[in-house]
């Protein structure tokens, strides 16, 4: 129903509602923030927010109590901008971005760039809150949609905790935000956890959740609205955090009063440039310098996959640097391991990489060993996150749970030297974008593997059941010819008469 429908009949209604329903809670202080209450009784728009229809009066009066409730246990009118370290905003995988073709702004969650942590899953959560506050300040009773970016997602992706706060902001803060979900090219093997989140969900809102691929998001969105990876013509750095970021701090604070004027929004544009707000750290530059880069659940590896020793004529050590990046707001401890520790110096070989730093690791190729063969040995990057300060680092190896620990492995290899025609030349390692676009295609080749696979034993069946089939008729037709006059069994019979 239209909000301009709602008469000031059922504005009043609904606010009165509220405050004789829950008066012994207004007359406290910890159940709500007092600005909420005071919008709610100067605010008819506010009110008209809560409110689905002339018919479901009685269900607004009960979301103002929890949106309300919520909005004070998450403290949601003081969460700004600077309410998140920077690790949050260099993640890039949740920005608002372009709109779909009724001029909804979409708000886009890379599933694919978020693990499962309990102790990062509150930061997700509010920052998934204050995306959908400012949108509300801005305009009230305008809907958004919520594209779950699912390409490249697996099980350990999947976050359900996070799913359900979604699920749960739309049905009880924001009851009438959302326009409709997208879900972009769901893999297969998520298809039982997302049955299981159908069971969270009304018929009202089951209806809202569309299941697109690239092939058909289109009829929800426009072309020039669209990412590249999702068939659209928009492009965007994926290792610059910074084009997700559209307002430059510096120049809000030079205006003593625009921090109180501004509202601090995320927009991806492709007309959106550097912000001189995100100029990266060392520690990011290098992060960003170098994309062959394994991110793992604690720690960012670089080199990604090999390490390279060039050899000296001369005998002399040679050496590659590990770079261990910590994006987590919290410390994480590390050890590096090899299978041939008499061959190599590693220096540091353990330590501790704190919130936002870089920590490089050189590892030496000694003396004597240069020509042996280095491509059989490899090296373990371990990580684990440093939560128990009564304990040392060696005591917490000793006792963390090993599924809990990060671990990596890099290969060694010689580098390729011109005119060496005895060292063996080594493959250029893709970037980023071309190992994306890899692995999306060999996901594509297993989707449509998995298709024909199905296929052949629906065949399969359909044949036995036809095979079935012809040997019953053929059973039945041998039985009537042998009992018919003229058969075997016939004929004996007949003569006995």
């Amino acid at each position: 129903m239209a909000k301009d429908e709602l008469t000031t009949e059922n504005i009043d209604y609904v606010r009165k509602g509220f405050e004789k329903k829950y008066a012994d809670n207004l007359k406290k202080n910890d159940v709500y923030d007092k600005r909420d209450v005071d919008r709610l009784k100067e605010s008819d728009d506010y009110v008209k927010t809560f409110m689905r229809g002339k018919e479901r009066l009685d269900e607004a009066v009960d979301l103002v109590h929890e949106s309300l409730k919520w909005r004070l246990d998450w403290h949601i009118n003081d969460v700004t901008e600077d309410s998140f370290d920077r690790w949050v905003w260099d993640k890039g995988a949740l920005f608002f971005h372009n709109v779909d073709k009724d001029g909804h702004k979409i708000l886009t969650i890379r599933v694919c760039l978020h693990k499962k942590d309990p102790q990062t899953l509150p930061v997700i959560k509010r920052l998934f809150s204050y995306h959908l506050e400012q949108h509300f300040k801005e305009t009230p009773h305008e809907q958004v949609v919520i594209m779950f970016d699912m390409q490249d997602a697996g099980l350990s992706h999947l976050d359900m905790d996070l799913v359900k706060y979604v699920i749960n902001s739309f049905k009880y803060y924001y009851p009438c935000m959302l326009a409709y979900m997208l879900i972009f090219e769901m893999p297969w093997i998520l298809n039982a956890a997302w049955k299981v989140i159908k069971t969270w969900l009304s018929a009202e809102a089951a209806a809202k959740i569309k299941f697109v691929t690239r092939s058909d998001i289109q009829a929800y969105i426009n072309k020039d609205q669209l990412l590249e990876h999702m068939g659209g013509t928009v492009t965007f750095a994926d290792q610059d955090p910074a084009v997700f970021r559209s307002v430059d701090k510096e120049e809000i604070n030079t205006n003593s009063n625009a921090k109180e004027n501004k509202h601090l929004t995320l927009n991806l544009s492709p007309a959106n440039s550097r912000s001189p707000r995100t100029s990266p750290s060392p520690m990011a530059r290098k992060q960003h310098r170098d994309e062959n880069s394994f991110i793992g659940r604690l720690l960012t590896v670089s080199p990604a996959e090999e390490l390279e020793f060039n050899v000296d004529e001369n005998g002399r050590e040679s050496f590659d640097i590990i770079s261990l990046t910590n994006t987590l707001p919290y410390a994480v401890a590390y050890k590096v391991k090899t299978t041939s520790p008499e061959k190599y110096r590693v220096r540091p070989s353990s330590g501790v990489v704190k919130a936002g730093t870089c920590t490089e690791v050189y590892v030496y190729l000694q003396a004597g060993y240069q020509n042996s063969t280095i491509q059989k040995d490899k090296f373990l990057i371990m990580g684990m996150d440093v939560s128990d300060d009564n304990l040392t680092i060696g005591e917490l190896w000793k006792s963390v749970p090993r599924d809990s620990i990060m671990e990596h492995r890099l290969r060694c290899v010689y580098t390729a030297n011109k005119g060496s025609p005895e060292t063996p030349i080594k493959e250029i390692p893709l970037s980023m974008p071309d190992r994306v676009a890899r692995m999306s295609k060999q996901v594509d080749e297993l989707i449509t593997s998995h298709g024909r696979l199905e296929k052949r034993v629906q065949w399969l069946v359909w044949s036995q059941i036809l095979m079935l089939i012809a040997v019953i008729t053929a059973i039945v037709a041998m039985y009537f010819f042998e009992t018919s006059p003229g058969g075997r069994y016939g004929s004996c019979v007949s003569s006995l008469f």
